[in-house]
Parts: C-alpha cells; sequence; structure tokens
C-alpha cells in the first residue's frame, strides 16, 4: 500500500473535523476528539487548524465550495425552468440523504457566528459565492428563454437560498419529513413558479 500523501492526511482531517462538529456540536467538540477521528496527533491538527473556530470555518468553507460548484454545474446544461427546479430539488434532497452533517455544519455555523467574527466573516463570504453563482446561473438560464422569473436574478437567488436553508432545517428538524414524496413535489413546484412567474 503505498504511503499517505499530505493531500490525503488534509482530506481525512477535513472530514473528520466535519464529522464530529456536526455530531458533537461546536461546543462539544474537542482537539483530542478530532485527532482520534482522524487518526493523527493532536500536534498536526495544529498545522491545519489554529483553534476550534478556525477549524469551523474552513470546514463550512469547504463544504460550500462543494455547493457552489453543484449549484453552477446545474445550468452549464440548457434547460427548462421544470428541469431546473428538479435539479435544484434533487441536489436539496442529495445533500439530505447522503450527507446530512451538511446542514448540521451550517446551523453550527449560524450559532457559533453571533459570537465570532472569523465564523461570521466565512459564513457571509460563502453565502455571498453561493448566491453569486446562483445568480449567474440564473441570469444567463433567463437570457437565453429558458426561464422567465418576474424579480431579478440577485432577489431571486437569495429566495431559493433561503427556501432550501428553511427545507433544510425544517428536514433535520423532522427526518420523516424526506420521506414523503409531496414535500419534495412541493419543493419543485415552488422553485418552478418562481423560474417561471
Amino acid at each position: 500500500m503505498p504511503p499517505r500523501t499530505s493531500d490525503d492526511k488534509a482530506i481525512k482531517i477535513m472530514e473528520a473535523a466535519g464529522h464530529v462538529l456536526a455530531n458533537k456540536g461546536y461546543m462539544g467538540t474537542t482537539i483530542n476528539a478530532v485527532a482520534q477521528q482522524a487518526g493523527v496527533s493532536r500536534g498536526l491538527l495544529h498545522y491545519y487548524f489554529k483553534n476550534k473556530e478556525d477549524m469551523l470555518a474552513k470546514v463550512l468553507k469547504k463544504n460550500m465550495e462543494i455547493s457552489t460548484q453543484m449549484i453552477a454545474r446545474i445550468f452549464q446544461a440548457p434547460g427548462d425552468a421544470a428541469e431546473y427546479a428538479r435539479e435544484i430539488t434533487e441536489l436539496l434532497r442529495g445533500i439530505m440523504t447522503r450527507d446530512p452533517d451538511f446542514f448540521h455544519l451550517f446551523f453550527e455555523g449560524y450559532a457559533v457566528a453571533r459570537h465570532s467574527t472569523v465564523v461570521r466573516e466565512e459564513l457571509s463570504n460563502m453565502y455571498g459565492q453561493f448566491r453569486k453563482a446562483l445568480e449567474s446561473g440564473l441570469v444567463e438560464a433567463a437570457d437565453q428563454g429558458f426561464i422567465r422569473p418576474d424579480m431579478p436574478a440577485a432577489p431571486l437567488a437569495a429566495v431559493i437560498t433561503g427556501l432550501l436553508d428553511g427545507m433544510g432545517l425544517q428536514l433535520l428538524t423532522e427526518p420523516d419529513l424526506a420521506d414523503c414524496p409531496d414535500i419534495w413535489v412541493g419543493v419543485e413546484q415552488s422553485i418552478m413558479g418562481l423560474l417561471m412567474s
């Protein structure tokens, strides 16, 4: 078996930090718990993270970079409002079924951001990037006549982001809702209505 590279180690550390933060919460997370989960020394963690705030900010940034790439990809292919709404809904559904830690981390981040400038600034920056990627996709789709929204792209991107976050919070609070097909139909129809008002 080849030796583990530093990139492999960094990925493992980030995954461990995300898992522990999502499952134990910010207050319950310790450097020891993350080091144990990652199978590395405490000292090595200090190479990657200055402190727990920095750890949460970096994990949130990594997650949002992935979701920003995913939302941008949705608009790379020509489609119509129904297709875009379906794909955005499937993005949310996929996160909820394959990576529920994703929303646990973001809601943990919201709570910590009230008292942490580092986390608040990172969340603000990441949300800006996500909305900008969504806004760019919406502008391009509207320019090509694929969608016909009533509102400008910037507020539309904010409303869709809010819908996704709100559903994420609801589904974390009441996980059984994720098994109800009507919920997903409702999300898809709501997004489609925004795209074709």
